[in-house]
């Protein structure tokens, strides 16, 4: 339909499903290929939809056990919900009694960590400070120069200054 049409457009329905239109409306189906062409569709679309309803309607009627088959349907649906809680709440309950194991997992650790005794952590203590015998070699004179960094002003040496005697 053109964009000129559009105005036409609740009276071409009208025409069709009532067969009634105004002399305007016939003055433009006469002049507006589009619109004539448009309205013989719905007019057979109508045509064939007459033509089925009574078709539709000869078998309107439930079947007999058509009571028995919704119930069915209704009972099925009503054990898939049943079956779905069941997982839900098991699946909570094995969440649960995970956290519940880590819970005492991590207690047992705990207890474990805090029941060292005196002769293990004083050894620990030793390991700790333990240098071993090549530590010494290691060592260079003037290390504590090397870590310490100069303030302005200060100098590393200590160089006695020259006197006019000793000149």
């Amino acid at each position: 339909m053109k964009k000129g049409c559009e105005k036409w457009q609740d009276r071409l329905r009208e025409a069709a499903l009532a067969g009634t239109a105004g002399k305007d409306f016939e003055e433009h189906l006469r002049t507006c290929a589009n619109c004539s062409a448009e309205l013989d569709e719905v007019r057979a679309r109508a045509e064939r939809l007459d033509v089925l309803l009574p078709l539709l309607m000869q078998g309107a009627e439930p079947s007999a056990d058509f009571r028995t088959e919704v119930l069915a349907a209704a009972e099925a649906a009503s054990e898939r919900k049943r079956a779905k809680l069941w997982r839900a709440w098991t699946l909570s309950g094995a969440a649960a009694m995970v956290v519940v194991v880590l819970m005492i997992v991590v207690g047992l650790q705990r207890r474990a960590a805090q029941t060292i005794s005196a002769g293990e952590l004083a050894a620990a203590q030793k390991l700790v400070e333990w240098r071993a015998p090549s530590d010494g070699l290691l060592l260079t004179p003037g290390q504590e120069i090397l870590r310490k960094i100069p303030r302005f002003g200060e100098s590393y040496l200590k160089v006695p200054a020259k006197t006019d005697e000793e000149e």
